[in-house]
């Protein structure tokens, strides 16, 4: 098991979902206090979140910030790795801790992840803040087909035995240089990339990462685009923060989430890609702040 970073005030609970399914959930703040739920990315698990758990934790918050199925300190069971999957796994941890509301805060493939969960659970989420990431609504179109050749870097991250070897080997040049271009220019720091590179070195965790991408290249992205969600409605407030240099997911992906959202609105960070939790986090703290207040 790979050595947990320190980080003060965090508690480290690990959740029993059943199935062979255990949730890492770093848990900061009091524990009657509102609670706010930050879902990490891909390649990343809950550490992704550092910067931002201290301070929303002083500021009166329960911080919830687990790992997903197949990433961090979670176990990484034999299964599918659909979205759906992963955000059940996030109603039931919470469920578990007796949870009963919480805001969502994601990031990447997080983000669909706690927006399905979202979805399939309303009931227990009173608002989400998305950075850098997609709701399960595709546009059909032709500047979207144009689009795809941005998911380039996914067909081998999702194959068989490659994907998991490559998937392995985050520090070599090539992922190095997936990263920077992912990024507009910015690369993860490296203390970070060697954490999440040991992790995915434990056993499983490549596979499980291969197959995130290997489910949504496989059926989830045809589902989508024939409109699985597309009757799908939201009433909590929702906000999204995307940094412009990001070369997948991209400003006009958002284009017609509105229709689906009672209350949505989108801030575009220029000069900025995908990282932008770890390359602007005071920026992110502060939108993620005004979100949880009410004010944004």
């Amino acid at each position: 098991m790979v050595a947990m970073p320190a980080l003060d005030g965090v508690e480290h609970r690990y959740v029993d979902l059943g199935g062979g399914v255990t949730i890492h959930v770093a848990d900061a703040g009091p524990a009657d206090g509102p609670a706010v739920m930050l879902v990490h990315g891909f390649p990343q698990n809950w550490w992704e979140w550092h910067n931002l758990i201290g301070p929303l934790a002083a500021d009166g918050y329960r911080v919830l910030c687990p790992d997903l199925r197949g990433a961090g300190w979670s176990s990484a069971p034999r299964s599918s790795y659909t979205k759906t999957e992963l955000g059940d796994d996030l109603a039931a941890a919470l469920d578990r801790l007796n949870v009963q509301t919480v805001k969502l805060v994601a990031h990447d493939w997080g983000g669909p992840a706690a927006f399905i969960m979202m979805l399939r659970h309303p009931e227990k989420v009173t608002g989400f803040f998305g950075v850098n990431t997609v709701a399960p609504w595709v546009k059909r179109d032709l500047r979207a087909v144009r689009n795809i050749w941005r998911l380039w870097y996914q067909i081998p991250i999702s194959l068989p035995v490659i994907g998991p070897r490559v998937i392995g080997d985050l520090d070599s040049r090539a992922s190095r240089l997936l990263g920077s271009w992912v990024g507009g220019g910015y690369a993860l720091p490296e203390d970070d990339l060697r954490l999440y590179t040991e992790c995915m070195r434990q056993p499983g965790h490549a596979e499980a990462g291969s197959r995130w991408y290997r489910s949504f290249q496989s059926g989830e992205m045809m589902r989508w685009m024939r409109g699985e969600y597309d009757e799908a409605r939201v009433e909590v407030p929702v906000r999204w923060l995307t940094g412009t240099e990001d070369p997948v997911i991209t400003p006009d992906l958002t284009d017609g989430y509105a229709e689906h959202i009672g209350d949505f609105k989108v801030e575009l960070v220029d000069g900025v890609g995908h990282w932008i939790v770890d390359q602007r986090p005071d920026l992110v703290l502060d939108r993620v702040r005004a979100f949880l207040r009410g004010e944004a």
